[in-house]
């Protein structure tokens, strides 16, 4: 009985990764669009770098609202492991949690503070508001979440869009304002099409809106604000348009030149009126898949007087302090401070607008590497060594599945583990992944020294963890499809893909995987749903044939960071980040700059050389060249950093990670397993960089100096190895004797 559960688990975890997707296909469908205003003034600005200030354990993961109170304080909404609000101090430090387990909070979207300092917050998956008084309590809702019985029918929370336009429920809605006699404006939403006005008490007063482009129609009514005359302005997100509605919600103008508006943000507000100069600020954000075509025209804020006339434009699009990557909501009751809530780096800025300072260029391309010529393989011969079963766990804390391991300068060993399945939340209209994963410290010596990253939005199937030069932990987790830095504070410094909103569950229903090439032993991408596949894992979170890139092969992936399931990361001498995408649709690597920046991708699904099937692991040696796992093809492929192929050798099995040593000779460490549990074939090769094998050590199994999945190895020093285990639960401490 036990066998027969754990398998219907593992079949329904692999059809939750599998079809995973980024929106529901109900939605209005519209691009983001190049703003068509020209001749904008840029306005200098600087963001306060730090400002915002979490005690350890305490993070943020997308950052969907953030709003400024009268005294200064700022709250900030977001989606972490649940949805949570934070308030933080004037100087940016973390005070506490408001409303946390509340009925009301299931997926965030935005928060308000009135003229009273009351906060709102607004959530799309319950369809409800919140208001709280400045000390926390509950004062009113407005909405109502569904059954969760009721909802079930609608499992996985998908939805589609309804326009029922009924007083007291929302559909999915977005934001909301506040004019001066305290009325309430609601902007309703994904899957209606309107406007909802409230009085002060929450009593209904009137709606507009249908779906559609004409005057009084929206397509994704995504923000809104109001002015001290009253006027309500409506983000018509779809519709690349802020439409102007009187206080009575007749339409006045559309401002049509300022892009897809995400947020709008009026100064000076909410109240009480004062008499300084009000404006209008509008962000063209960078859609949240971060494509790298969008990056090119997109990410700017407006500053608009209110009447449409632009004053001028600041930021653009990107993951470096002072870019904007994808904000979904600002504050700008001081109209010279910014406070914008991000989504794809999971962090929230403080902007100052300055008079004068130069705008920085682009950066250039790297430049390729010298060519080198293949080397023939030999046998390998087998080496000694010896093995220590090496973590020490508290009471109650327990490792898992091993994703990855790896150690910094000063010898701290840091492990990122599968500690149970994700879950997936019902009864609200986003349900998404939770949970699965922890990331944790330990010293040199193996003793358990803390955990990073509670509660993180992407923490829910770790497939790989690797320490940069800088001693930045970085975790790769295939069912969120997210790469995450922290630094070595503890901090998320960088967030590279994005988590699926919603996942597509049909009970009673086989699970079904794209097609792909067969791996021959389940240990690459191709897996079927519900087969291990890389290092242990489940199905992956899908990517449909609109997210390929045009004119591109099959599982050559869309330019940017939309990972489907990557395995893994590294980095160059000049701190380009690559990474291993992966084992589910995408077959490519992808590179960006040291700042998150998307420069180039290469390959597809195939056979041919720089093509994968299951791109698995990543090693950059001293002169650039990027060594590729090539699991389903059994072979590690080379390349220069501009991802022109190089050289292929297939003489260790199937690889499923790879470690490349530090030293004057630079040697490479390669696990192979030959069946899908590492308990049949298994061993860890050394290998010089022209291929040549030059020794190997273990076999398959579950006693020490064995290995059950090796699928993760750190390799600092060249004679003492961190090897992680998937199907052992363990890291052992390898020392090699010469």
């Amino acid at each position: 009985m036990e066998t027969m559960t754990r398998r219907v688990l593992f079949s329904f975890l692999a059809a939750v990764f599998i079809v995973g997707i980024g929106g529901s296909a109900t939605q209005p469908v519209a691009g983001q669009t190049r703003a068509t205003a020209t001749d904008v003034t840029v306005i200098p600005h600087e963001a306060v770098a730090n400002f915002f200030k979490n005690p350890p354990g305490i993070y943020t993961g997308e950052n969907m609202g953030i709003a400024t109170s009268s005294t200064g304080s700022i709250y900030v909404y977001h989606r972490a492991n649940e949805t949570r609000l934070f308030e933080y101090s004037k100087d940016g430090v973390f005070v506490r949690e408001i409303g946390r387990n509340n009925y009301g909070f299931a997926f965030a979207h935005s928060v308000r503070v009135d003229a009273q300092d009351n906060i709102w917050a607004v959530d799309e998956g319950t369809d409800m508001l919140v208001k709280f008084s400045p000390a926390g309590k509950v004062l009113m809702t407005i909405g109502r979440r569904e059954d969760p019985v009721d909802m079930l029918v609608n499992m996985p929370g998908a939805g589609s869009f309804h326009g029922r336009n009924a007083k007291y429920r929302f559909g999915r809605q977005t934001d909301v304002a506040f004019d001066q006699q305290g009325n309430i404006f609601v902007s309703d939403g994904y899957f209606d099409a309107r406007v909802v006005k409230y009085d002060k008490d929450g009593r209904f007063v009137k709606a507009v809106g249908t779906r559609g482009n004409g005057m009084l129609q929206f397509n994704t009514p995504h923000s809104i604000a109001t002015d001290f005359q009253g006027n309500v302005y409506v983000g018509d997100r779809g519709n690349a348009r802020v439409q102007v509605l009187d206080n009575d919600l007749n339409w006045k103008a559309n401002y049509t030149n300022v892009g897809n508006p995400w947020a709008v943000c009026v100064s000076g507000g909410p109240g009480p009126r004062n008499p300084g100069k009000q404006y209008l600020y509008v962000s063209n954000s960078w859609q949240d898949s971060a494509p790298a075509a969008g990056a090119e025209f997109t990410g700017e804020v407006y500053k608009m007087e209110l009447n449409g006339a632009i004053v001028g434009k600041f930021g653009r699009a990107g993951k470096a302090v002072g870019e904007f990557a994808t904000i979904h909501q600002m504050d700008c009751r001081d109209p010279n401070v910014i406070y914008t809530a991000e989504i794809n780096d999971w962090r929230a800025q403080k902007i100052l607008l300055k008079n004068t300072d130069p705008v920085a260029a682009r950066p250039g391309p790297v430049p390729a590497n010298p060519s080198r010529s293949p080397v023939p393989a030999e046998s390998a011969t087998d080496a000694s060594f010896d093995s220590v079963d090496l973590l020490k766990m508290p009471n109650e804390i327990f490792v898992g599945e091993v994703g990855g391991v790896g150690a910094n300068s000063k010898g701290q060993i840091f492990v990122y583990t599968r500690t149970g399945h994700p879950y997936a939340t019902l009864g609200d209209n986003r349900t998404f992944l939770r949970n699965g994963s922890r990331l944790f410290q330990f010293d040199q010596n193996g003793k358990f020294v803390r955990e990073l990253g509670q509660d993180v939005y992407g923490f829910n199937a770790a497939i790989g963890l690797r320490v940069d030069p800088q001693d930045n932990v970085w975790t790769i987790d295939e069912a969120a499809s997210q790469v995450v830095k922290f630094d070595t504070e503890g901090r998320v410094a960088l967030v590279l893909g994005r988590k699926p909103e919603a996942i597509n569950v049909r009970p009673n229903q086989p699970a079904t995987a794209p097609a792909s090439p067969s791996t021959g032993s389940g240990q690459a991408g191709g897996a079927t749903a519900g087969q291990a596949s890389g290092g242990g894992g489940g199905g992956g979170a899908a990517q449909t044939g609109a997210g390929r890139g045009g004119g591109r092969a099959s599982g050559a992936g869309t330019p940017g960071s939309s990972f489907s399931r990557p395995t893994d990361v590294a980095w160059d001498r000049a701190g380009n980040i690559y990474i291993a995408d992966g084992i589910a649709n995408n077959n490519r690597v992808a590179k960006f700059d040291k700042d998150g920046r998307f420069i180039k991708h290469w390959g597809s699904t195939g056979a041919e050389p720089g093509q994968f099937n299951g791109v698995k692991a990543l090693a950059i040696d001293s002169q650039g060249n990027v060594y590729v796992a090539d699991a389903g093809n059994k072979r590690i492929q080379v390349f220069d950093a501009e991802g022109v192929f190089k050289t292929q050798f297939g003489n260790v099995g199937t690889p499923l990670t790879m470690c490349m040593t530090r030293g004057t000779t630079q040697v490479l460490y390669v696990s192979h397993a030959g069946d899908e549990d590492g308990m049949d074939d298994a061993a860890i090769y050394k290998v010089q960089l022209d291929g040549k094998v030059i020794g190997k050590f273990g076999s398959a199994g579950k006693l020490l100096k064995q290995f059950g999945l090796a699928n993760s190895i750190d390799c600092r020093n060249e004679n003492e190895l961190l090897i992680g285990e998937m199907t052992n639960w363990r890291v052992q401490r390898i020392t090699l004797k010469k």
